[in-house]
């Protein structure tokens, strides 16, 4: 456990001051609302540091949410520095009820990406846009 905790505090030190306080600030709203809309339990959602941001994660009996925060992407598949990838959102349900609640959460969590200073927004589940495409990203990728 010691060394677990003594390599994410490493791992954030590679990471500009700014850009962990954003992805703190987002794991703290993330879990407030997990609380306030979803009625779940804060204590739910995880973070996880790497060398070049973090995940987050939150499961429970009805929504898989997993997505990353990279402050650089070394090239990665063209994917542009300061970029929030969804890795997975969905929510279980009646299909009018899952499908609004899941695009209010993706609104809600690009809204609080940029503001938190985030700038390109990604799937990785997902080619290419037809429109309005971050140029050389070989996966969906959108400026915020």
């Amino acid at each position: 456990m010691v060394t677990h905790k003594l390599q994410s505090q490493t791992t954030m030190q590679s990471l500009q001051f700014s850009t962990r306080n954003a992805i703190m600030d987002i794991y703290l709203d993330v879990r407030a609302y997990v609380a306030y809309v979803f009625g779940g339990n804060p204590d739910d959602v995880s973070l996880d540091w790497n060398a070049v941001g973090a995940c987050i994660h939150y499961f429970d009996n009805r929504r898989n949410i997993q997505f990353r925060l990279w402050e650089r992407s070394e090239g990665h598949i063209g994917i542009p520095d300061m970029t929030l990838i969804v890795i997975n959102i969905s929510v279980r349900g009646i299909k009018e009820t899952a499908r609004s609640e899941m695009a209010a959460f993706v609104h809600w969590l690009q809204q609080t990406a940029k503001i938190n200073g985030f700038i390109h927004f990604a799937d990785e589940n997902h080619g290419p846009l037809a429109t309005d495409q971050v140029p050389g990203c070989r996966i969906a990728c959108c400026r915020l």
